[in-house]
């Protein structure tokens, strides 16, 4: 987006960013698996553009709850509007250096976090665990399984760049959404005298993720 929104706009500060500054976030940062590359790279444009609070905690609560991948970008592909640069024109089964087109119809599943590796391995297990039908048939030429995980965080980067521009128009048009969250709503007892009570240990479980559909039940 960064990289359209320079060509948009030449000569502005947008050609003065590094187009290469958030490929760190690849595999949830530097491949450790923290938070994922869509909600950071997201929400540092957001920062960027200068986007109030109830924008950015909008783009980061539509991650965690949004079933993943859509099939839009196999749709756009299919329709012949968009091809992704570098593609290999044969599909499936050439060479592993070039990209492949997006699948149809991939397997989805809800994150329920920001984390890179809890939202992957949701997706694993949607998709019949790491010996399921979906994985496994991606060719070996392309990487075997892997690549089937790589083209499920490809769509899913094309859904999250549109849901970034719906975002931006909607807020340039002067459209805010709520900014509405509900953690609270879910862990009442947390904050309890036996748990995550006083100052210091509230510190500790600040946040805005539900907490209970992560990591705590």
């Amino acid at each position: 987006m960064i990289g359209q929104l320079a060509a948009n706009f030449p000569g502005s500060l947008w050609d003065l960013v590094p187009k290469g500054s958030f490929n760190y976030g690849g595999g949830g940062v530097n491949a450790w698996r923290s938070i994922c590359g869509g909600p950071n790279g997201g929400s540092a444009l957001l920062a960027q553009l200068g986007a109030p609070t109830s924008v950015k905690d909008e783009y980061n609560a539509w991650y965690e709850r949004n079933a993943f991948p859509s099939n839009a970008a196999y749709e756009d592909y299919a329709s012949g509007t968009w091809t992704p640069g570098g593609l290999a024109t044969a599909g499936w089964g050439t060479a592993s250096n070039q990209l492949i087109p997006p699948r149809d119809n991939a397997p989805t599943s809800k994150p329920k976090s920001l984390l890179c590796h809890a939202s992957h391995a949701r997706w694993i297990t949607a998709a019949g665990g790491e010996n399921g039908a979906w994985i496994t048939s991606a060719p070996a030429a392309n990487g075997g399984p892997a690549a089937a995980g790589a083209d499920r965080c490809s769509k899913l980067v094309y859904d999250c760049v549109y849901k970034l521009c719906t975002l931006i128009n909607d807020w340039k048009a002067g459209t805010l959404p709520s900014g509405a969250l509900d953690p609270s709503a879910q862990a009442t007892g947390c904050m309890n005298p036996s748990c995550h009570a006083g100052t210091a240990a509230a510190v500790e479980v600040a946040g805005k993720t539900k907490c209970t559909e992560s990591c705590h039940k």
